[in-house]
Formats: structure tokens, sequence, C-alpha cells
């Protein structure tokens, strides 16, 4: 069996367990199977396990952690450059109206490229959004472990039958891809934007497949002033872009919560959310949070303190291109690390680095996102000077590192030995 094990250790072990503990000169062993699931089997000292596990490389200056998670992400959109407008919610959401089909022309080679950034950036699993399916085949053929949402979205009365039949036959389609490595699941867009008809009919599904949920909820102070107040820009929107006379919310704000009761749920955003709210999602659900989108679409960062207060631990992911310059995992942490000047430097390092590896995974109901025996074997190792040296090795790793060096997803190394 040992020829299927291999040894890897580095000046700084990241564990990613709760406590944030580090192993200096430590070492992880694990499987390398390629044609089945892969599992680390011991962390510890590197020279300890080095007698026990003979196929062992070190590597100096550098840290090893469990792979990056990065929960939410729209691979449809890599297209965009400059086609949609930043700065509010609003003048976003009209632009894509405009634009989106331009952007979604022809957008094989976008997911390949966004995929190989995944991988560049150390991450081994992604929670992908997909409206259309069109990138279904390719990240189901890719490196990457996926968990794929079809998503549904419609709130036209008169095209419920076509939206739901569309839903259908995607979500049909990513269960022909399913695997250990590809996870089919469902999103539901958001309160705004799918009737409650076609989410009933929907929710149904998940419930009977036992199905991971996603939704974007409360991104915007006028999706709040929309479904409390039934006024604003949404009313406007509603009018003048979706042509419906006399349009209202389509459900209040704890109606859709209720929707999903007893499930497991990703909220995304939740930038508007009250304490009270959050405490309900709380209780069978998970908050991602998208710094740099939630930057350009509504000049706001997610209150980290309210949601420790509801028991609420944070979530980082990306977002999509639609919404962001990059899809760099790396950059997206980094940019939250200099978003929260009142939390400690050190603390908030951790916190980030957790909310990429080990809080993602809980969520998303996976067995990785720590470097824990039995865990799946989705490992990354990334260069970083001095890091041997320092008495902040969680900080300098988000300042120093700006791509990995090996990638190991299912034990089996994806990206080996990248130069610097």
């Amino acid at each position: 069996m040992t020829n299927h094990i291999k040894l890897i250790g580095a000046s700084k072990v990241f564990i990613c367990n709760e406590a944030f503990d580090i192993i200096s000169n430590g070492g992880v062993a694990f499987e390398c199977f390629e044609d089945k699931e892969s599992k680390i089997i011991e962390v510890g000292d590197y020279q300890t396990l080095k007698k026990k596990y003979p196929n062992a490389s070190f590597y100096d200056d550098s840290v090893i952690l469990p792979a990056f998670i990065n929960t939410h992400i729209h691979f449809e959109f890599g297209n965009n450059i400059s086609s949609f407008i930043y700065g509010s919610f609003e003048k976003w959401l009209e632009s894509v109206m405009q634009k989106r089909d331009e952007v979604l022309n022809d957008i094989q080679s976008s997911v390949k490229s966004s995929i190989q950034e995944q991988l560049q950036s150390g991450v081994a699993t992604v929670g992908a959004i997909s409206s259309y399916g069109q990138d279904m085949p390719i990240l189901a053929n890719s490196d990457l472990r996926v968990i794929y949402f079809s998503e549904v979205i419609g709130s036209i009365p008169v095209a419920l039958d076509f939206l739901y039949e569309s839903f259908s036959s995607r979500y049909i389609a990513s269960k022909g891809f399913k695997s250990h490595k590809f996870t089919p699941a469902i999103a539901l867009h958001s309160p705004y934007s799918v009737h409650s008809i076609l989410a009933k009919k929907v929710l149904e599904i998940a419930k009977k497949d036992n199905c991971l949920l996603s939704t974007h909820f409360l991104e915007s102070a006028a999706e709040r002033e929309w479904l409390e107040d039934q006024k604003g820009w949404f009313k406007t929107f509603y009018k003048n872009t979706l042509k419906i006379p006399s349009p209202k919310p389509l459900y209040t704000i704890k109606e859709f919560l209720d929707l999903f009761e007893g499930m497991r749920v990703l909220f995304t955003h939740c930038l508007f959310a009250t304490h009270k709210e959050l405490l309900t999602i709380s209780k069978n659900g998970y908050v991602i949070s998208c710094p740099r989108s939630n930057r350009l679409l509504n000049n706001t960062y997610i209150d980290l303190s309210m949601l420790k207060s509801a028991g609420l631990n944070p979530i980082f992911a990306t977002d999509g291109k639609s919404s962001n310059d990059n899809l760099n995992m790396l950059d997206e942490l980094k940019c939250a690390l200099f978003s929260y000047p009142n939390i400690q430097l050190e603390d908030l390092s951790k916190t980030l680095i957790l909310g990429a590896t080990k809080y993602a995974a809980k969520a998303l109901n996976l067995k990785s996102g720590a470097l824990e025996s039995d865990k799946f074997a989705d490992i990354s190792i990334f260069e970083c000077p001095q890091i041997a040296k320092s008495s902040q090795p969680s900080l300098q790793f988000l300042l120093q590192c700006k791509k990995v060096k090996t990638l190991y997803i299912n034990g089996n190394a994806v990206i080996q030995n990248q130069i610097q």
C-alpha cells in the first residue's frame, strides 16, 4: 500500500482546524489513487513521518495547506471585461440585461481559462452557479472538484412552464456527469427573480434528491426595499424592463427564508440582512461573502461581527467576472484583508484562510478543508519567502504568495513544481 502513499513537507503546515494550528517543518502523508477517492493518511513532523513513508519531498520556504474551496463562482460570464457598469447594483443589473447575450456568446475558451485561474490560485473545489448549462461538460471533464448548481431564474407567470423545463433539462443533464468529483446541486437565483410557483416546484426536486442549495439573498438595498415596502427601483424595473403592469414582490423576506426550512442552503451576499434574519439562516444555512463583487456593486462589505454574533462563520468566494476583475482566490482574500481595518490583522488573516478552507468545506458538506486524517487529499503548496522565520505566518502567506507551486486534487498533482 505504501507505493500509493506520498509524503510532502514544508517549513509551515497550516492544519486549518478551528485553533489554526501550524506545524513547523511539518508533513502530510496522503493516498494518490487515480481511479478512486484519495484521502489524507497522517499529518505531523516531517522527519518522523519520513521513516514510515519514504516517497517524500520537502519544500523549503513554503506553506502546505488544504486546497482552497471557491463556494460561489459564475463561470459563464468569463468573457466580461468592461461590458457591465459598476458603482451601483441597479446600474449593473440594467447593463447585464442589455449586454449579457454578447458576453455569453462563445464561452468555451473563457471557461477553460477561468478553470486554470482557479487551479493557479490553489483552488481544488468550486461551487459553480450555472444559469444556462454551457459550462457543464467543460467543468465535468476538468481537474477541479465541482459542486454544480443548476440555477433556476424567472418571474414572468406566462413563462413558468418553459423556465421549469429549461431548469429540469439542465439538472437532469448534470446528474449524468455525477462522479466522486462532480456533484449536481440546485440554485434559486434570488427572491426578486424566481416566481414562488417555480421555486416550490424546484425545491420539491431538491428535497427528493437531498440536494445542496444556493441562492443570492439581500445583495442590495433596493432588493430589501422591494421585498419589504413594495416600492423603489425594482418596481420600475418590473414595469419597464419585464413589462409587468402592476408588479408586486413574489415573497416577503420571511416567506422566502421559510421556503428553505430544514434544508442545507448557501446564502450569498446577505449585505442587507438583519441580525434576526441571519439567526434564521444559521439554523441550517451558511453565508458566503464575495468582497470585491460587493465593493463594485454595492460599495460595502459584509459585517463580520454581526455574522459572528449570529453564530455564522464567514465563507469567502470570488463570484463571477460579471462583478469582478478576475477569479483569483488569493486576490479575493487579499482584498478582504484590507477591507476590515477594525479587526486585528493576524486574526483576520486566519479567518480569511478558514473561510476558503474549513468553513467552506462544512458548507458544501465535503470531507475536505483541513489537513486531517481521512479528509480528501486536496492539498496545495505555496512558496512563501522567509516564512520559516515569520512570527505571523498566516498574514505573511496572504501578503507574499502569488500562485500555487504544486496542487494536489484527489491525491494527484494537477500543477507540479511551478516556477514562481
